[in-house]
């Protein structure tokens, strides 16, 4: 296991899971601590052995209250931008990104861009006594960790509008019943249960599931035909016209195509 910037790093069976460790600040997230989860979501990407990503908290209290506000209060308007908002967008999307399916496991309090960062999870998993909040414009702001664009494809406008404007938790149960989340279980029952189901999806074809995730994901962003052609770009190479194609390029003739 790796431990750096308070976050816990591990490969088990196929499972990578990347733990947030900063309860004295209950998680609150630092760039220092997010540039690591980056790190740690560049490592995965490269590594093929990995089928399935778990998120967890290794605070009692909390999965994350959210970005350190110390980290960005002091920030002029471009460096919050460019330092801070984008650097954010970046890694959340990366996340997304990644080949495997990714599980979050929620405990305690899951606010602000804590909430943003489960939000770019595949899979939820609340533990009983969890609450979720956007409380951002309760100190003169809104998420921005993309964290709009992705409760609105779960619970839609009217429910996200309530969300931000109240700036008040909800439970886990009510978290569930309008879509944040998808499996609510008891407390410390959390990661036992991600594992679980990293076991059940690690049993799958790993090109199979990444290809739904893809597909899945460019539906829900809108996004039909880019995941198509990512698909098919992917798969035309694979066929004895594409290894002819590439073949014949590096022996520097004409290909002779097969067809269908």
């Amino acid at each position: 296991m790796k431990t750096d910037e308070n976050i816990d790093f591990d490969i088990q069976n196929n499972v990578a899971l990347i733990g947030i460790n900063r309860p004295k600040k209950l998680n609150a997230l630092s760039r220092n601590m997010f540039s690591k989860i980056h790190n740690y979501v560049a490592e995965i990407d490269q590594n093929r052995s990995v089928r399935a990503v778990i998120i967890h908290s290794k605070a009692a209290r909390a999965f994350g209250v959210g970005a350190d506000i110390s980290d960005w209060a002091s920030l002029a308007p471009l460096e919050m931008w460019r330092d801070w908002v984008r650097f954010g967008h970046r890694i959340i999307r990366d996340i997304e990104e990644l080949l495997p399916p990714v599980i979050a496991v929620t405990n305690g309090f899951t606010f602000g861009g804590s909430l943003e960062l489960a939000l770019a999870a595949d899979i939820r998993i609340a533990e009983k006594g969890s609450q979720y909040a956007f409380p951002e414009v309760s100190v003169g702001t809104i998420p921005g960790w993309m964290g709009t664009q992705k409760a609105l494809q779960l619970i839609g406008p009217s429910k996200l509008k309530k969300l931000i404007f109240c700036a008040q938790p909800i439970s886990a149960d009510k978290a569930s019943a309008i879509g944040l989340v998808d499996d609510v279980v008891p407390q410390n029952k959390g990661l036992p249960h991600a594992l679980d189901l990293a076991e059940q999806i690690c049993k799958s074809s790993p090109v199979a599931v990444s290809l739904a995730k893809q597909i899945v994901n460019g539906l829900t962003a809108n996004q039909p035909v880019t995941a198509l052609e990512s698909i098919a770009s992917g798969l035309a190479a694979q066929t004895e016209d594409g290894h002819e194609g590439k073949t014949s390029f590096l022996e520097k003739r004409a290909p002779v195509f097969k067809g269908f």
